[in-house]
């Protein structure tokens, strides 16, 4: 088989260097001339803090340059790059080739649109990476991986791929995909939160006067996939039951102390917003979330303020600051008098 990388930043670029120390034969594709520059010439380094830095050779092209016919693409680009690059993709894969997403979001649904759902494998990734500069990926922490058919059968692809991708951490094949992506999905709204402010994520998940509104954003959100009959799962970083049962700085002390040790301790919001200062993946995670809550009749408030402050500052008509949290815990006052009472009626 052949194995092309079509996003070789933090996520992507950080597994399939593991594999290609291995001995795997991947082309990693990416937009940026200095990162594609840089891995070509000096080979793709990986800062480890837990298992030690390694730079391994590697062979990079951009986007535009991508001409062969492919057989598995890893998608690992940011949420809002899942159509352009799915324009390139799609005429360039084989009938019996199929795309994995390594991507935030659902993005599934958007790779089904160009290529059916047949050759598309859901994969929830929970691991933390940064992209530094080119050629240089900070990694954070190895955490849960699962793969899955979306029509939830265990197919041999899926066993080949489990195989394919265990040097670089196990690999778990489910038969609920969609339900792990939905519940990435949710913890995404509370999380990215946090990215509005400079706080680090267990920082802004125990931030007390915005607690409650970070809670209803997991809460809004979690409404969508029981409208649509899916149901969420329990995962490192979150835990849809505590939320259930109103226990909601339980929950959150779970995201918290999952991310206090680490490396990577902000959101890739956050790095997108105060860092690398370009377009956020709002509009593809929680963005997506209110569309689809929508399209089933919910309204979600709470995640609309949250994108609007994050365009905001995107536009540069926004700081960075607690503030932010401030003015979303006001929010939540006026939209939920009754407090968290009238959203855990819903879910």
């Amino acid at each position: 088989m052949k194995y092309t990388l079509v996003g070789a930043g933090a996520i992507g670029g950080s597994m399939a260097a593991w594999l290609s120390r291995s001995g795997a034969d991947i082309l990693y594709v990416d937009v940026i001339p200095e990162h594609v520059q840089a891995m070509n010439e000096k080979g793709l380094t990986i800062l480890d803090p837990s298992g030690g830095d390694f730079t391994v050779p590697v062979k990079a092209v951009l986007m535009d340059d991508l001409a062969d016919s492919m057989e598995v693409v890893f998608l690992a680009t940011k949420t809002q790059h899942t159509r352009g690059a799915m324009e390139k993709i799609a005429p360039l894969l084989k009938k019996d080739g199929y795309v994995v997403s390594l991507q935030n979001g659902l993005n599934e649904y958007v790779i089904a649109e160009y290529v059916g759902e047949e050759r598309v494998v859901g994969a929830f990734v929970n691991w933390a990476a940064d992209y530094i500069e080119p050629g240089v990926i900070q990694f954070g922490i190895h955490s849960h991986f699962s793969i899955g058919e979306l029509d939830g059968r265990v197919t041999p692809r899926i066993l080949e791929l489990r195989d394919f991708c265990s040097p670089f951490q196990p690999v778990e094949v489910t038969s609920h995909i969609m339900s792990r992506l939905w519940s990435k999905q949710v913890n995404i709204s509370a999380m990215f939160a946090t990215g509005i402010s400079h706080l680090l994520i267990p920082g802004g998940m125990e931030f007390e006067p915005s607690q409650q509104a970070i809670a209803s954003l997991a809460l809004e959100a979690m409404q969508v996939p029981a409208k649509m009959g899916i149901p969420l799962e329990s995962h490192d970083d979150f835990a849809p039951e505590l939320y259930r049962q109103g226990r909601y700085q339980q929950a959150m002390r779970v995201t918290a102390d999952h991310y206090r040790s680490m490396v990577k301790n902000y959101t890739g919001l956050y790095r997108d917003l105060a860092v690398r200062k370009r377009r956020s993946e709002i509009d593809g995670t929680v963005g997506v979330t209110v569309e689809m809550g929508e399209e089933q009749g919910l309204d979600l408030p709470m995640s609309k303020k949250l994108i609007e402050m994050v365009h905001q500052i995107e536009e540069g008509k926004r700081g960075i600051s607690t503030e932010n949290l401030l003015e979303l815990a006001a929010a939540f006052e006026r939209f939920y008098p009754q407090g968290l009472e009238e959203l855990l009626r819903r879910v």
